[in-house]
């Protein structure tokens, strides 16, 4: 297991992988910090070294590399970590645009590089279950048409901060919520394969007052002829996170909030499944960080792959470019 580590972003997902990569045992975890992060350091975990220039917490030699910074700032830093010799865990989205990955994945290639990214729902044991639901045709058939949705209050999600200058709330940083939140993009192509066509548009109402898109709708057609949709809004309250699959012998309901999957049969039976009492979401963050150590020694993993996760940025891309112009 590698020793040694860098965090890039001490906000509150950077503390998270602090937390739980000190707890999976490596035993040196820096940091890289630009002193911009609003969560107070008080009563968060601390890193053995904080370097205030990436060059500088490069030269010490990290094998790994977690990028928890803004997501205009992804693929720089990445890139720089890769050329360093690490392993490299980005936060979702790799990327606010597609321009540059083809690089990175060529470098990466060329030092024989890891570059994985963190969609920690795909280790949510109630979409695990999804999918192995739809991995047994017996059970409901082939999925027809699937309706995934998102939404939640954007000012609720960091208290201690001004959302408005958060990342997710600024086109310059990669924010609004088809990157920020483009989980269902990721779990849609990991449930139900590529999409060999997709297009939607963006809201023009704006009700939080900032410069990204507040909801989006997605239209996905899989390469297998399934039709998937995705809606998100980060303007909803109350919040709500839901799967609905209509199969051509039966539907799936999914509540990702409550952890709860209904699978309606065809014959008019019905069954439920449900996560354990005791689950926490953060446990889907331990067992992707512990994925990725895992991943490092050779073991098949859940993680999203570098092209993977460029397909999702591509689908975000073609329709943020249509609404609002190039990315850059």
């Amino acid at each position: 297991m590698i020793r040694h580590l860098l965090i890039c972003g001490l906000g509150s997902i950077g503390r998270r992988h602090l937390r739980h990569f000190r707890a999976l045992g490596v035993e040196r975890i820096d940091a890289y910090r630009s002193g911009k992060a609003t969560l107070p350091d008080e009563g968060q975990p601390a890193p053995d070294q904080v370097y205030a220039s990436l060059d500088e917490a490069l030269a010490q030699h990290p094998e790994a590399v977690v990028i928890a910074n803004p997501t205009a700032l992804h693929l720089e830093t990445a890139l720089a970590a890769v050329q360093a010799g690490a392993h490299v865990l980005v936060e979702k989205p790799v990327a606010h645009t597609t321009r540059g990955l083809e690089a990175l994945a060529q470098q990466a290639a060329a030092r024989r590089r890891h570059v994985f990214v963190a969609y920690n729902l795909r280790f949510h044991p109630a979409l695990q279950a999804v999918r192995d639901l739809l991995r047994q045709p017996s059970e409901v058939g082939k999925a027809v048409l699937v309706r995934a949705h998102f939404g939640a209050f954007l000012p609720d999600w960091h208290p201690w901060e001004d959302y408005r200058a958060s990342y997710a709330a600024r086109r310059d940083l990669g924010g609004g919520a088809l990157l920020t939140s483009s989980h269902e993009i990721d779990y849609l192509l990991w449930l139900l394969g590529p999409a060999e066509h997709a297009t939607g548009l963006t809201a023009a109402r704006r009700p939080l007052g900032t410069n990204v898109d507040e909801a989006s709708a997605v239209i996905l057609r899989h390469a297998d002829g399934t039709l998937s949709v995705v809606t998100l809004s980060l303007a909803q309250k109350p919040p709500s996170r839901s799967l609905e699959i209509a199969c051509e012998r039966g539907v799936i309901f999914l509540d990702l909030l409550q952890g709860i999957w209904t699978v309606r049969h065809a014959d008019g039976q019905t069954s439920e499944g449900r996560v354990p009492a005791d689950f926490q979401i953060d446990a889907t963050y331990r067992a992707q960080d512990w994925a990725f150590l895992q991943a490092l020694e050779g073991a098949t993993t859940e993680l999203a792959t570098l092209e993977e996760a460029q397909a999702s940025v591509a689908i975000a891309e073609q329709i943020l470019e249509a609404d609002y112009g190039p990315l850059v």
